[in-house]
């Protein structure tokens, strides 16, 4: 008599991001989500000594070791984003969360006429303890705009919730010609919404080969933003 294959293991989101849940019960995978109480700010201090790329991951690491305790036996899959702005002759900015209009209007004021990053960190913990991360990275050109632009835009869809103080998905409800971002380059628009599926397919495959599948790429106009 055949045996039964074991079940799957129970794979856990270390994030309170509606997006990221979303695009992981698009791409076939069944997560159960758990926020991690971390207050990110805190660590802004890490952004210049560990880099973009550095802090990002690390950011991940801390969400997963949070999480992990409370789902024993579980997977464990943790992001995180930061928005990164060179700007020449001066160290780099990293885009935060604005809660005001006018630290909004700043924000977004400042990414006028700019290419930016979307750095993301991903970790993934199997559950015998093993790790694997990797970084992904979406670049991000802007068109030229006013602050009475960036002022009407931050009033009527209050992109609070956001680091950038924007959202793309935003720019559907905006007039032609009057949406912000230009262009969008990256492995696959996934990455724009903080959990770039082809990194966590690799991941995945890594650590548990055929435990959870990821479907197809988003390779559309992405839907929505990281948190």
């Amino acid at each position: 008599m055949p045996s039964t294959p074991p079940a799957p293991p129970t794979i856990v989101l270390a994030s309170g991001s509606r997006y990221r849940a979303q695009l992981l019960g698009a791409a076939g995978i069944t997560v159960v989500a758990d926020a991690p109480d971390i207050d990110e700010r805190a660590l802004d201090h890490l952004f210049a000594e560990l880099g973009p790329d550095g802090f990002a991951v690390e950011l991940a690491h801390r969400k997963a070791a949070v999480v992990r305790p409370r789902h024993p036996g579980a997977a464990v899959i943790a992001a995180d984003q930061v928005g990164v702005l060179e700007r020449r002759g001066r160290p780099p900015m990293m885009l935060t969360k604005q809660p005001a209009v006018e630290g909004a209007v700043d924000q977004l004021l400042a990414l006028s006429g700019t290419t930016h990053r979307l750095v993301n960190g991903l970790v993934v913990v199997a559950p015998d303890g093993r790790t694997a991360e990797g970084v992904d990275v979406q670049v991000v050109t802007m068109r030229r705009f006013t602050r009475h632009e960036a002022q009407a835009y931050v009033e009527a869809f209050t992109p609070f919730d956001t680091s950038g103080s924007y959202r793309l998905e935003d720019q559907d409800g905006m007039a032609a010609g009057e949406g912000f971002v230009v262009d969008v380059r990256g492995d696959d628009r996934s990455g724009v919404l903080g959990l770039p599926l082809p990194l966590l397919r690799r991941l995945l495959d890594r650590l548990m080969p055929g435990a959870a599948p990821v479907t197809a790429p988003v390779r559309e106009s992405p839907r929505g933003s990281a948190q």
